[in-house]
């Protein structure tokens, strides 16, 4: 069975090319636009990795990432965080409290290897 993994990010082009890099590999793939739409489809398919961008409508990836961290439905799901910040303190800042971080944290543009690379890692 083809390990799953969503996608959570409001552009477009991002979820297709994310969507393209993961099938390639063989993963089975969801997407959403948004944090809130996210949040929804992370408690219904239940994926082995989530990737979510940081800046975004509705719910933006920091109030979307505390959320998936502390329901019990999603707390244990993997998270690389995509961003165009330059410093993970520039996401993290002091808004995380006691809250794990990320997995990974994955600077755009991304480099498709390395991308691939660290998602098999972090999902192990």
């Amino acid at each position: 069975m083809a390990a799953k993994i969503l996608i959570i990010d409001d552009e477009k082009d991002m979820r297709t090319y994310l969507g393209t890099l993961f099938r390639k590999e063989g993963f089975e793939i969801e997407s959403a636009s948004n944090g809130e739409e996210g949040i929804a489809l992370a408690k219904s398919f239940q994926p082995d990795l989530i990737t979510l961008d940081v800046m975004m409508p509705k719910k933006s990836g920091l109030k979307a990432y505390t959320e998936l961290r502390t329901s019990t439905e999603t707390k244990d799901i993997p998270i690389i965080v995509l961003t165009g910040l330059t410093k993970q303190e520039d996401f993290f800042g002091e808004n995380l409290g006691e809250l794990p971080r990320p997995n990974a944290l994955v600077e755009k543009p991304i480099d498709r290897d390395k991308f691939i690379e660290v998602a098999k890692q972090v999902m192990g």
